[in-house]
C-alpha cells in the first residue's frame, strides 16, 4: 500500500487515511505468541531473540554491606555468609535448569575471584564467590565486584 495522500505542503490532516485489507509479514511469530524471530547476518538461520536475551544481570558489593549497584529482575539481595549471597528475582522463571554466568574483580596480584551458582530456583539463584591464591588454595571471600547474569524462560 502506498500514501498517497501527502500533498506538497505537508500531510493533509484532515483524511482520516482509511485502509482495508491484510497486513502481511509483520507482527510475531508463531508458535511463540510474544517472540521475534530474528535473521542471521548471512540469512542462513533465524534465532528466537526473546530466549537470547538475558533474564537476569546485576552488579553488587559482596564485601561489607551487600548493595546492590544496578540490576535487571532482581527485587532484593541477601548476605547468607562468606562469600554466599541469594538474589531474588522480580519476575519468577518457569524453570530451574537455566545457566547462570559470573564474574568478579581480581582481588591483588596473585589472587583471583571465581563466581558459582550454587542453587537454583524459579524464584532465587543462590551464588559463592571464591577467592583463589596461588599456592595456599581457595575459599570462600566476600568480593567488592560481583557480576552475574542468567539466560532461561521467563514464567
Amino acid at each position: 500500500m502506498a500514501l498517497i495522500k501527502v500533498q506538497s505542503e505537508g500531510v493533509n490532516l484532515s483524511d482520516t487515511f482509511a485502509f482495508t485489507g491484510t497486513v502481511t509479514g509483520a507482527g510475531l511469530t508463531s508458535p511463540f505468541a510474544n517472540t521475534v524471530a530474528v535473521t542471521s547476518e548471512d540469512g542462513a538461520a533465524t534465532t528466537n531473540l526473546v530466549q537470547g536475551l538475558a533474564k537476569m544481570w546485576v552488579n553488587f558489593n559482596g564485601s561489607g554491606p551487600t548493595v546492590i549497584r544496578d540490576s535487571f529482575n532482581v527485587s532484593s539481595i541477601s548476605d547468607l555468609g562468606n562469600g554466599y549471597t541469594r538474589l531474588t528475582f522480580t519476575s519468577n522463571l518457569s524453570g530451574s535448569d537455566y545457566p547462570v554466568t559470573g564474574s568478579a574483580t581480581r582481588i591483588s596480584g596473585d589472587q583471583s575471584s571465581i563466581v558459582m551458582p550454587k542453587s537454583l530456583a524459579t524464584t532465587t539463584v543462590e551464588i559463592d564467590s571464591w577467592l583463589e591464591n596461588a599456592g595456599a588454595g581457595s575459599r570462600s571471600f566476600d568480593i567488592s565486584s560481583v557480576f552475574c547474569n542468567l539466560h532461561g524462560d521467563l514464567a
